[in-house]
């Protein structure tokens, strides 16, 4: 079907109560973001069950309207991969998708691997070859060629039947509810990710003594608004390894600041007095706490053992045939044996993962029964793609020739 092109208000009203009477809406986004302070959304495209359409954010005055039908708790809205969707929607509305349903992560649930391509999704249920020779179209140009608008809407066309595809084999698995809540925890980190202050994740941080905690928070507020005032990435007004560096110095002269190589820039140049300024007032600050306090116990899992638990877990994982990308990393298998080698001991902030939900009943008891010595692993064909089988205390006396069912 031929997509409809909006650039007017009018007809994005038009559109939006066609939205009205459909229970599935697909949409996808391009975006530009390497030059402003937030992405700028350039296009929308958008997939009902009767049409196609593109809507063109520069011509209409606003396009919250649409927004208002995605977060609609009514609707199934499908997205693949769609972070920076969740993020627009949120900005423009202040809430969470509902029915948000991420084909590549539902993918993963049934044993994709993850993250997997639109490309790849697309040629393995549907049967068809995408054109990703406008991969890198600067979308904010007009007009745009029929080409880009080609490209566009092929991002979205399919949706709906890789949604239905998807979906059923969830619903055959008994995992659909895995998806809703994953989606629901993604949305919800997200949302923290995008209000929060994002200060301490910056690279060489954790070195820092903790007198320079408050330099450092202090440079990174004083960034993060100069980029907003100016609408340019904070990064590119002072650079992480630079911003570390001032702080772990503690030194407001200036000219110390301009030896640090890295600040020989003309625009870093002008701000040195500012800087100095922010870090001379930051040291008469409280010292800030860790935002993120430790999760785990002071009990340090031995390599070998967590290498053990991950092999467990892909073994586990590629038998039960879900993307063990999904399930866990390696940080969170060490997360797991801390908690439970603490027994209980020490207090935590949040359980770890694989303890609890979807996680922990496809694979966090197996990792128990594995700690605890009830179960243990051998190798039961080298041969084969799940060369691994977990066997239980009363598995222990069977034949070693005996060959595990997959439990699906």
């Amino acid at each position: 079907m031929n997509p409809t092109y909006i650039d007017t208000d009018e007809s994005l009203e038009e559109f939006c109560r066609h939205l009205d009477d459909c229970a599935l809406i697909a949409f996808d986004t391009e975006f530009v973001a390497e030059d402003t302070y937030k992405p700028e959304l350039c296009l929308v495209q958008v997939a009902t069950p009767t049409q196609t359409a593109i809507i063109d954010p520069y011509g209409c005055r606003s396009i919250d309207s649409f927004w208002d039908r995605i977060v609609d708790p009514g609707k199934k809205i499908i997205v693949h991969a769609g972070r920076e969707e969740s993020l627009f929607c949120y900005r423009a509305t202040g809430k969470m998708i509902t029915g948000l349903f991420d084909v590549q992560l539902a993918a993963g649930f049934l044993g994709y691997e993850y993250p997997i391509s639109y490309g790849n999704l697309v040629s393995r249920l549907v049967g068809v070859q995408l054109d990703k020779e406008e991969t890198r179209s600067d979308w904010r140009r007009r007009p745009l060629s029929s080409q880009q608008l080609k490209y566009a809407v092929q991002d979205v066309r399919d949706l709906p039947t890789i949604y239905k595809t998807l979906s059923e084999s969830l619903q055959a698995r008994g995992r659909y509810e895995w998806l809703v809540e994953e989606s629901a925890i993604r949305q919800s980190e997200l949302i923290a990710f995008e209000t929060d202050e994002q200060w301490f994740r910056m690279s060489g941080l954790q070195a820092l003594p903790r007198q320079s905690l408050g330099i450092a928070l202090a440079l990174w507020r004083w960034r993060d608004s100069e980029g907003r005032r100016r609408d340019i990435p904070p990064r590119r007004i002072l650079r992480d390894d630079l911003l570390v560096e001032l702080a772990k110095r503690k030194s407001s002269d200036t000219r110390r600041m301009a030896s640090l190589r890295g600040m020989e820039q003309r625009n870093l140049k002008q701000q040195l007095q500012t800087i100095a300024d922010v870090i001379e007032s930051a040291k008469e600050d409280e010292i800030p706490p860790w935002p993120i306090r430790s999760r785990l116990p002071r009990v340090q899992p031995s390599t070998m053992l967590t290498q053990f638990l991950a092999s467990a877990l892909a073994s586990i994982c590629r038998r039960k045939k879900i993307a063990a990308s999904i399930v866990g990393t390696s940080e969170d298998i060490k997360a797991f044996v801390s908690y439970r080698l603490a027994k209980g001991a020490v207090e935590v902030d949040e359980v770890p993962a694989l303890t609890k939900g979807w996680r922990a009943e496809i694979v966090g008891r197996v990792l128990d029964d594995l700690l605890s010595g009830k179960s243990s692993i051998r190798i039961q064909n080298p041969l084969s793609d799940v060369p691994l089988k977990v066997l239980t205390e009363d598995d222990s006396t069977e034949d070693d020739s005996a060959v595990e069912s997959d439990d699906e």
